[in-house]
């Protein structure tokens, strides 16, 4: 969770403020908002959320603000700088209202593909690899609805258009990044940031620095020669597992906020993440999950070392394992190996557990127990018959 230093108000009211904002009934009125973010002023519609008796909850810092293009800022008191309303019901902005917005937001040297259903792509690389990208997040989001659907798992229509911002190199990715507050990894090439709802990447592929460099068009045959080449693999895998993420908390997967355990949610992305090397076309990844041999590698490598099963019921209540650099590539196989295995063996449990999670809100409780709990509800408490069942799945994974 990224919060912006310029906005911060007393952390406690925030918490306050952004449970009733996620659990309560919005209010009526759209709001008209002007204010400080990140030292820029800024100008939202929105809407604000009311407290259960109905009054408008505001907290003696601030007030969360609900933009129409599915932002969220927490917005102190002292960063204000005008506020009016109207009794408009709030609705979110049109695709034509939100290309408006994001050419205003982006100025020159920036263009737009919107014919991706809920997803639109800002660019400054070659139209071919953003045609690309914008083809894969439709698919992926078709293959996940359509998956998750089979297994009785309710997702629903994203409420806002889902942005994607593809930047012509890694240069431009990381000052984005920069304004964006996250701070990125040496590899990384991708993001989703969870405040904007957006996903930001840069053209792996490297074609638009040639066309810069060459002055020639990049074409739909250069992209297939990228796609065919062995070191797309893993930036294909980064790039879908951020748009899986956005996919998540759009459709109803995940709840913005709540406690949701971490290994679930990674778990997911990855399970998605896999290209079909087997199957290659166009796109670089197609429909159906399938095994993800370098995190299966590392599961058993982390297996090996360890010299006993890796701790599950650790990782269900240890967010933090995935933060840290010493425990996180484990955690993060281990929680492709449990997906994969409670979506191929046990999936009305899955969906059963996912619709638990799913009825959380911000303000729910959470505690080591409750989570051991929500997963023992579901798939039982038989600890030692579980960690056999799912020993001999991984073991015999091909």
């Amino acid at each position: 969770m990224i919060f912006p230093d310029s906005d911060k108000m007393n952390f406690r009211s925030f918490l306050l403020l952004l449970a009733f904002a996620l659990c309560a009934e919005t209010a009526s009125a759209l709001e008209y908002v002007r204010f400080l973010h990140d030292g820029k002023e800024r100008n939202e519609e929105g809407r604000i959320f009311t407290a259960t008796d109905g009054s408008l909850f505001e907290a003696s810092d601030g007030f969360v603000l609900e933009a129409r293009d599915g932002q969220v800022y927490a917005i102190a008191k002292n960063n204000l700088l005008a506020r009016r309303s109207d009794e408009i019901p709030f609705e979110p902005y049109t695709k034509s209202e939100m290309l408006e917005r994001l050419k205003n937001e982006f100025g020159e040297g920036y263009n737009y593909l919107d014919n991706y259903d809920s997803f639109i792509v800002v660019y400054t690389t070659s139209k071919p690899f953003a045609t690309w990208y914008g083809n894969l997040l439709k698919k992926l989001h078709e293959q996940i609805v359509t998956h998750w659907k089979k297994h009785g798992v309710e997702l629903v229509q994203p409420q806002f258009m889902l942005v994607a911002v593809v930047l012509s190199n890694e240069e431009r990715f990381r000052q984005y990044a920069k304004q964006d507050g996250v701070s990125l990894l040496k590899q990384q090439c991708a993001y989703y940031h969870k405040w904007t709802n957006r996903i930001a990447m840069y053209d792996m592929s490297g074609q638009q620095v040639f066309q810069e460099r060459d002055q020639s068009r990049v074409n739909a045959l250069d992209m297939r020669r990228f796609l065919a080449q062995p070191g797309a693999y893993q930036n294909i895998m980064t790039v879908t597992h951020e748009a899986v993420h956005q996919i998540g908390f759009n459709t109803g997967m995940h709840v913005q906020f709540a406690p949701s355990p971490v290994w679930l949610y990674e778990g997911l992305a990855i399970f998605h993440e896999v290209p079909d090397l087997r199957n290659f076309n166009n796109m670089g990844w197609t429909l159906g999950p399938h095994v993800n041999h370098p995190r299966l590698d590392q599961l058993r490598q982390y297996w090996t070392m360890s010299h006993q099963e890796p701790p599950i019921q650790k990782m269900i209540k240890d967010d933090e394992l995935f933060r840290k650099p010493v425990t996180a590539l484990n955690h993060y196989a281990l929680a492709w190996g449990l997906v994969y295995y409670l979506e191929r063996r046990r999936p009305k449990e899955l969906a059963a557990y996912l619709k638990i999670l799913q009825e959380k809100t911000f303000d729910s409780d959470d505690s080591d127990e409750i989570r051991i709990a929500d997963f023992e509800s579901c798939f039982g408490n038989d600890w030692d018959k579980f960690y056999g069942d799912f020993a001999g799945f991984i073991r015999g994974l091909r």
